[in-house]
C-alpha cells in the first residue's frame, strides 16, 4: 500500500492479501476463501448500522431545524447535499458490484445484485473480474486500444468519481474542518498483488480475486459511508450539538494456531471489530500499563506462559473495562535440514536436501550454504537442490544454516554439517557382462559401457579410451581404441578367435559430468 497513514480500506486490502498468501501457504481448497463471505457479511451489518446511525443524525437535524430554522439551515443544506452525494457514489458501487458478479457467474444483474457471496460459483476466477474493472471499455471505443485501468475502464472511472466525491464533500464542510481528513485515499503509488508500485486501480483490482474484490467494494461503501458521516457530523456539531460513535472499521482474523498438521484443518475466526481512531486504549499487563496499547512480552522461558490484564476505553458514561487473557508456548530455535537421499553431499550431482524450522512458515526460511561458488537452489514442488562447486575441496564439510526472517530480521534457526564425497567410479560391461564366457558374435564390435551400482543420484560417464589384449600362436597381441568402440582390428581380432581363446579389456578411461577422469578395472572374456 501507499507510504504514509493508512485508511482502512488500504489496511483491509493488505490484510486481504495477507490472509489469501497464508491460506494458499497452507494448500488449503478453495473453499477457504469462504471466509470472505464473512468478512463481507460483517461489512454489510456494519453499512446498515451506518445507516441507521447516519439516519438518526439526520432526525436530530430535522429536529433542529424546526426549532431553530435560520441557524440550522445552510447546514442542513450541507448535510442533504452529503447525502445525495454518498447516494451516487455507493449506488455506482452497487451497481458495477453486481455487475461483476454476473459477469463472472454468467448470471442476470439482478439475481446478481441481491446473491450472497457464499452462492458465489466462480470465486476464485479473477481473470473475469481484472478484465471487467481495467480492460472493458464503459462506453464503447474499442476494448484492444483500451491501457489496464486506464481512462474509460471501470476502475479508472471509479477512482475519478472517489477523488471528485471528496472534493464536493470538503467543500461542504465549514471552515475550520476545511483540513479533516475523509479517508478514500486514491491517488498516488500503492502496491500491487507482485509488490510492485502501481496505481490505486491496479492495486484495487489486478488479479483480485472477485469474492475478494466483491468484499473490497464492500468495504469502500463502508468508508464512503463513514465519509458521508464524519461530514455531517462535523455540521450538526457546528450548530452545537453532536453525538459520538466509532469512525473505523477494520476485519481481523484470529487463527486458533499459525501451525497446521498436514491432515488436519485451518480454523480461524473472521469478525468485523469498530474503534475510535481518535482514542487510544488503555492497556495493562501484570499490573503495568503499556506504550500506545501494543504487547511485547520477552520470550526468556520455555513452555506455556500465561498473561492477564485490562483494556479501558472512554465510555459514554464514562471509563469502560474490560479483562483478557494471553496464552502462548515458548519453544527453543530447532532447525531440520536433512540430506532427501544419503547423508552426503556428492561433487557434480544435485544433491536434494530439505530445510524446515517447527513453528516457522516455509515462505519465511532463507537457507545458506557456506562455501564459495556452492549453490542452494529452490525446487518447484519445495526444499532445495545443493550443487556443489568443482573447485570444492572434498575435504572440507559444507554447512547449511536455517535462517528464517522473522520481524523484518534475519535470523539463524540452526546449522547442520555434511561431508562431501566424490561419485564413486562406474564399472564397464560388455553386452551386459563383465567377464565370463562369451560368444565371439556377441563379444565383436559390441561397444564397453559404464554403469553405476547402488547409487542414487544420476551421473553420465564416458569412456575415453581402452586397450584389448590377447594371445594367437604364443604371439602376445594388444590394439588400442580412443572411445568406448572397438576398432576395426579389434573386431577382426575377435571374429578369427579360436574356442577357449581369452580377451583382456583394460586401461579403461571415463569421464564423468564432474569433469573427473576414472581408471576403471579391466575384463576377462573366454570365447565359447
Amino acid at each position: 500500500m501507499a507510504g504514509g497513514k493508512q485508511t482502512p480500506r488500504q489496511k483491509l486490502i493488505g490484510m486481504m492479501y495477507l490472509v489469501l498468501t497464508a491460506l494458499l501457504a497452507l494448500n488449503v481448497s478453495k473453499t477457504v476463501l469462504d471466509a470472505f463471505v464473512l468478512v463481507d457479511q460483517g461489512l454489510q451489518q456494519t453499512n446498515r448500522n451506518f445507516e441507521r446511525n447516519i439516519e438518526l443524525l439526520y432526525n436530530s437535524f430535522e429536529e433542529q431545524l424546526r426549532n431553530n430554522p435560520e441557524r440550522v439551515q445552510t447546514y442542513y443544506d450541507g448535510a442533504q447535499q452529503a447525502k445525495q452525494l454518498t447516494k451516487e457514489l455507493t449506488e455506482q458501487i452497487r451497481i458495477w458490484r453486481a455487475e461483476m458478479i454476473a459477469a463472472v457467474d454468467k448470471i442476470p444483474v439482478e439475481e446478481a445484485d441481491t446473491m450472497y457471496l457464499l452462492n458465489m460459483q466462480a470465486k476464485d476466477n479473477y481473470s473475469t473480474s481484472s478484465r471487467f474493472w481495467l480492460m472493458e471499455p464503459v462506453d464503447g471505443g474499442n476494448a484492444a486500444t483500451i491501457e489496464s485501468g486506464g481512462p474509460n475502464t471501470r476502475a479508472f472511472i471509479l477512482k475519478e468519481k472517489i477523488i471528485e466525491y471528496k472534493q464536493n464533500m470538503l467543500a461542504i464542510l465549514p471552515e475550520e474542518y476545511a483540513d479533516m481528513n475523509l479517508g478514500l485515499d486514491v491517488e498516488g503509488k500503492f502496491t500491487d498483488s507482485h509488490g510492485n508500485e502501481a496505481e490505486w486501480q491496479l492495486a484495487m483490482f489486478d488479479r483480485m480475486i472477485p469474492v475478494a474484490a466483491a468484499t473490497n467494494l464492500s468495504r469502500l461503501v463502508t468508508e464512503v459511508r463513514n465519509a458521508e458521516f464524519d461530514v455531517v457530523r462535523a455540521l450538526f456539531e457546528s450548530i452545537g450539538s453532536g453525538t459520538f460513535t466509532f469512525d473505523e472499521v477494520d476485519a481481523r482474523v484470529i487463527p486458533k494456531s499459525l501451525i497446521v498438521i498436514q491432515g488436519d484443518y485451518f480454523e480461524a475466526d473472521v469478525l468485523v471489530a469498530a474503534y475510535d481512531s481518535k482514542q487510544d486504549p488503555i492497556v495493562t499487563l501484570g499490573g503495568r500499563t503499556l506504550e500506545s496499547g501494543k504487547i511485547r512480552i520477552p520470550a526468556t522461558s520455555e513452555g506455556q506462559q500465561k498473561y492477564s490484564g485490562t483494556i479501558s476505553v472512554k465510555g459514554p458514561d464514562g471509563p469502560i473495562e474490560r479483562p483478557f487473557n494471553i496464552e502462548f508456548i515458548v519453544q527453543k530455535p530447532a532447525a531440520t535440514v536433512s540430506a532427501d537421499a544419503m547423508n552426503v553431499f556428492y561433487m557434480g550431482v544435485d544433491n536434494p536436501v530439505s530445510v524446515s524450522v517447527p513453528g516457522i512458515p516455509t515462505g519465511a526460511l532463507e537457507p545458506r550454504i557456506s562455501g564459495t561458488g556452492n549453490r542452494l537452489i529452490s525446487r518447484p514442488g519445495g526444499g532445495y537442490i545443493v550443487r556443489l562447486s568443482q573447485n570444492h575441496d572434498i575435504n572440507q564439510n559444507v554447512t547449511i544454516s536455517a535462517m528464517a526472517r522473522l520481524d523484518g530480521q534475519l535470523r539463524n534457526m540452526g546449522d547442520a554439517s555434511f561431508r562431501v564425497r566424490v561419485v564413486p567410479d562406474p564399472y564397464p560391461e560388455i553386452a551386459g557382462q563383465t567377464e565370463g564366457t562369451i560368444s565371439k558374435e556377441i563379444l565383436a564390435g559390441a561397444p564397453i559401457i559404464p554403469r553405476m551400482k547402488d547409487f542414487d543420484f544420476k551421473m553420465d560417464f564416458r569412456i575415453t579410451s581402452f586397450s584389448m589384449n590377447t594371445t594367437v600362436a604364443g604371439d602376445f597381441l594388444e590394439w588400442r581404441a580412443n572411445s568406448n568402440v572397438q576398432t576395426e582390428d579389434m573386431t577382426t581380432a575377435i571374429r578369427r578367435a579360436t574356442r577357449g581363446q581369452r580377451f583382456t579389456f583394460q586401461d579403461i578411461k571415463a569421464i564423468g559430468d564432474d569433469g573427473r577422469q576414472r581408471n576403471l578395472p579391466p575384463m576377462v572374456f573366454r570365447i565359447q
